[in-house]
């Protein structure tokens, strides 16, 4: 056998996926690549080598930022992930007394689970769904939910959460003791990214605000903000890392937020898209999963072989680039989507019939709908939401449907 000195210098120019292997040879190599992985930032290099950039984005936000062996649990659950197959994966349904009221939306941060109603009501778990708080903090319909900051400690609760219904923005906080809130008028939709965020307000008025804590009192410090003028109309709109993507029309516009911004500066023309059918033709849903994919689905229900029941790809390149794939959800899986979920390398569908599929999504041009990975039938209701939490080894998504919620994981069993 070599001398130790030499597999060191060996393994510290391999791939994640040799070092994996090479820690299964025997209790020498296993000792070799521990001791490069305390020692060293092997991991993280074989991240930021090995992980799309975009995709390492998502989940650096799932993991603190001096979590004991951040990098090395990333690449575990990326490389798990890239290879479905292979994996273990199956779902549990939550055991909780909800509401009487259909659930809305769900949110999950790394500590917590907030939980939307049709009747304002937020319920508010921690990781292990033990109830933490259940409050009617509107008196209307719950669109989505969005977590801020969530901090948990073994002597304080700090929670924030943007709370989006009809026409308004609530943002809600506690401390593990008292509530209190900050309500906008007059939002359309919006988008967050860490502690930024950007909304729409009737009128076509756009604002990027950035969240600070002034004092112990949380506010928003308004860095930018523009104006759509009629005929042009926001289909949707996507805040990441640095950028927020603007969907206007079938133009796609973006604006980079940070430091050297000003409120003066303008939208950057990316790129102009073509969909299959007008945008006033149909009610679409239309989404921007990230600052390089949109998503547009026609669902229109009225007959059943209908070709305006389209899910259309956009696949936008750094050089204005942009290529589309198209597909038909009836003729494939018989049902309608519901729901899409983006989270680094794995798509989410959701349908109508309580049905979710699931794909690696590595290479976006190779993506064919008829080729998932998973499929679990998770009830009769239609799937209306997914989130994701990432810990050491696993995957975890949480499905909601009017009723019910189920938690969906995944790991590979003996990687590390």
């Amino acid at each position: 056998m070599l001398p130790r000195e030499i597999i060191e210098r060996i393994l510290i120019k391999c791939d994640g996926r040799s070092l994996l292997n090479a820690r299964k040879v025997d209790e020498n190599w296993k000792d070799i690549v521990d001791y490069l992985t305390d020692r060293t930032r092997i991991w993280e290099w074989c991240c930021k080598e090995e992980i799309p950039a975009n995709e390492l984005i998502d989940y650096l936000q799932q993991h603190e930022e001096n979590e004991f062996q951040k990098w090395l649990n990333i690449y575990i659950n990326w490389y798990s992930w890239q290879t479905p197959s292979r994996m273990f994966c199956d779902t549990i349904p939550v055991p909780l007394e909800m509401p009487m009221p259909t659930l809305t939306s769900i949110a999950v941060s790394r500590n917590f689970i907030a939980v939307g109603s049709r009747d304002g009501r937020i319920s508010i778990f921690t990781a292990k769904w033990k109830k933490i708080l259940v409050e009617r903090i509107l008196a209307v319909r719950i669109n989505s939910l969005t977590f801020l900051e969530s901090t948990h400690t073994s002597v304080a609760v700090n929670i924030t959460i943007l709370v989006h219904y009809e026409y308004g923005l609530y943002i809600f906080f506690f401390d593990g003791f008292t509530t209190s809130s900050t309500t906008f008028h007059d939002v359309v939709s919006y988008s967050v990214y860490k502690n930024y965020i950007c909304y729409e307000k009737v009128g076509g008025r756009m604002t990027i605000a950035k969240l600070v804590n002034n004092g112990g009192k949380i506010e928003f410090e308004e860095i930018w903000f523009s104006r759509i003028y009629s005929p042009s109309n926001l289909s949707c709109m996507k805040m990441w890392e640095g950028v927020c993507t603007f969907l206007i029309n079938n133009e796609v516009k973006i604006y980079e937020y940070g430091n050297s911004a000003k409120p003066v500066d303008m939208m950057k023309k990316k790129t102009k898209i073509t969909f299959i059918n007008p945008l006033n033709t149909l009610k679409p849903s239309l989404y921007i999963l990230r600052n390089d994919i949109i998503v547009r689905i026609n669902c229109s229900r009225m007959e059943l072989n209908d070709s305006d029941d389209l899910i259309e790809f956009f696949l936008l390149s750094k050089d204005g680039q942009c290529s589309k794939k198209v597909f038909s959800p009836w003729q494939i899986f018989y049902c309608f989507i519901t729901c899409i979920y983006l989270y680094g390398n794995t798509l989410v569908l959701g349908t109508d019939t309580g049905i979710i599929y699931i794909y690696n999504v590595s290479h976006w041009k190779n993506l064919d709908l008829r080729k998932y990975d998973y499929k679990f039938i998770l009830g009769q209701h239609p799937i209306i939401g997914v989130n994701v939490k990432e810990t050491k080894q696993e995957r975890r998504f949480y499905v909601l449907s009017p009723f019910a919620i189920h938690e969906v994981y995944g790991y590979l069993p003996n990687v590390y």
